[in-house]
């Protein structure tokens, strides 16, 4: 069902349905295809390390929302929901960089071999149909606000097999209760096993 929502949410933007508003969804780009999905984001690990705690040579790619979609209907790997001012991103980021790495799935080429990263706010903030689209494909998965609405939290990293998600993991341990506090060693190793697991369980999934 998931796919087939993302199939329609791609023909209702490439038609241009909705494009009068300015919180409309630009059309999906016809350049994007899963074969050459790795152009234009050269520069990404650079900036992305700008911002989190992460290596110069980290794996995150800065995703558009079409990206998201899109792989939300074919891809396989590992997207994460964020945005730069989260306390809760800084901590997690690295961690999840050492776990993609101890993993192996650095070895794959393209989006694969990457953490794909698409930052939530403005567009939660707005409530605008790209958001709304993204809770619609995420749903399930998702915490409720105190309205009891799906909503997309931040950092929420989801695990994704032929477009299928496995699993996610929201925030980072219940044991840090300060999201501005660093993790500690015992926090790492218990965020790191988290990571891994659902790595293990995507890559093993029959989908």
């Amino acid at each position: 069902m998931r796919r087939v929502f993302a199939l329609f949410l791609l023909l209702l933007l490439l038609s241009g349905c909705g494009a009068g508003g300015s919180d409309a969804a630009p059309a999906v780009s016809p350049t994007i295809d899963p074969t050459n999905w790795m152009a234009g984001h050269e520069g990404d690990a650079a900036a992305f390390a700008a911002i989190y705690p992460v290596s110069e040579d980290n794996p995150f790619l800065i995703v558009s929302f079409e990206e998201v979609v899109r792989y939300f209907e074919i891809g396989t790997g590992v997207l994460v929901f964020g945005f730069p001012e989260c306390p809760r991103c800084a901590n997690a980021f690295p961690v999840l960089e050492r776990a993609f790495r101890e993993m192996g799935m650095d070895r794959y080429e393209g989006f694969r071999g990457s953490i794909l990263y698409f930052d939530i706010f403005e567009d939660r903030e707005a409530d605008n149909e790209r958001y709304r689209a993204l809770v619609e494909l995420t749903k399930d998965f998702l915490r409720s606000d105190d309205s009891g609405n799906p909503r997309i939290y931040s950092p929420d990293v989801f695990f994704v097999n032929a477009g299928t998600i496995v699993g996610n993991h929201l925030d980072t341990v219940p044991s840090l209760t300060n999201p501005r506090d660093p993790l500690d060693d015992e926090q790492t190793a218990e965020l790191m096993g988290i990571y891994m697991d659902l790595i293990a369980k995507m890559e093993d999934c029959g989908c």
